[in-house]
């Protein structure tokens, strides 16, 4: 659920904010260490951090847990996969996320 609730936030600051933290953090009233927390794969993104910030952010309750029928296959598989495989999706996903140089 953490890694979820990670790849939703990182897709809400791409999406809702333009990738522009500072709007984010603004809109959200966490801090810049807060937010590097909530998206760091060692740390934990609890029930009550993704309860808040649909609250602050005025998101449907359980915005951050919601999964579609092709995320939640998707995610019952990646859980199955060895951590060095995990890793490497992770580092796929990071890349494609990122905008084209120029835009």
């Amino acid at each position: 659920m953490h890694s979820l609730r990670r790849i939703k936030l990182q897709a809400l600051i791409e999406g809702r904010f333009n990738g522009d933290r500072g709007a984010f953090l603004e809109a959200s009233g966490l801090s810049k260490g807060r937010l590097s927390q909530l998206l760091n794969p060692e740390e934990p993104f609890g029930d009550t951090a993704a309860r808040n910030l649909e609250d602050r952010l005025h998101l449907d309750p359980g915005f951050f847990d919601a999964m579609d029928a092709r995320t939640l296959a998707f995610a019952l598989n990646f859980d199955r996969l060895p951590e060095h495989q995990k890793q490497q999706w992770e580092n796929i996903v990071e890349v494609l996320a990122k905008p084209a140089p120029g835009t």
